[in-house]
């Protein structure tokens, strides 16, 4: 498993603290102390994880959120707050932050959180009205080695979404009584840090979904019929972001 993280914080101590508690964990563990050290930090390497202070000196934890899921969407951004914001923290989640905790951190807490989010990586939600193509991505991808969901609606695929927090949602734009835009809205409400993979028959209904949405809320779009190892390899990207 992909076991790198970075700390940001603009209390260097805090930082050091954190990166030895968490090498003892079995973590890669790199430092930054500001917002742009860290969107620089995430443009040089791969972590699997960003656990960064929202209040910082110049640009905010919130801000360097937006541009790295601008530059790399499926990375996973934890944030931490001391303070009560709540107009900074709903622009937070809805930039796809994954957690945002309450400072001071509960070391435990954090430590089975971050686990929880490597393994995460692994899930996968396909949400598609045809049984058999649904049979068929889901058989490839446990081939592959991901942890599938199935939901044959809109209605279930959220009701999964509450109760599993997969990675990544393959969605079919073409479901019985649920308009392409709209099921992508909800999924995005429900799942804000979710990568979400669009599919269809129709390039005009991928063209519409993705032109009625910020274009950071699709990682990627897929036209049936398309070669089952171009999702996989998808997947693989979010894997390892």
């Amino acid at each position: 498993m992909h076991r790198r993280i970075l700390i940001v914080d603009d209390d260097r101590q805090m930082v050091r603290t954190l990166c030895d508690i968490l090498r003892l964990r079995g973590w890669e563990a790199d430092g930054a102390h500001s917002g742009e050290e860290a969107v620089a930090a995430a443009r040089r390497e791969q972590y699997a994880t960003v656990l960064m202070d929202v209040r910082m000196g110049g640009m905010s934890g919130v801000e360097a959120l937006t541009v790295m899921k601008t530059e790399r969407p499926a990375l996973r951004v934890v944030l931490m707050t001391a303070y009560t914001a709540s107009d900074l923290l709903a622009e937070a989640t809805r930039q796809g932050a994954l957690r945002i905790l309450s400072k001071p951190v509960a070391v435990p807490g954090l430590i089975d959180m971050l686990e929880e989010s490597v393994e995460q990586t692994q899930r996968v939600l396909v949400v598609d009205d045809d049984p058999a193509y649904l049979k068929t991505l889901t058989t490839i991808l446990r081939d592959g080695g991901y942890v599938v969901f199935e939901a044959r609606d809109l209605g279930d695929a959220l009701e999964k979404l509450r109760g599993r927090a997969p990675a990544a949602v393959v969605l079919d734009l073409r479901l019985e009584n649920a308009a392409p835009r709209d099921s992508v809205v909800a999924i995005k409400e429900m799942s804000p840090a979710v990568c979400l993979i669009l599919y269809s028959g129709s390039s005009g209904a991928l063209e519409e979904a993705t032109a009625a949405v910020p274009s950071s809320w699709v990682y990627a779009t897929l036209r049936k019929p398309f070669a089952p190892q171009r999702l996989v390899e998808l997947l693989n990207e979010i894997r390892v972001a």
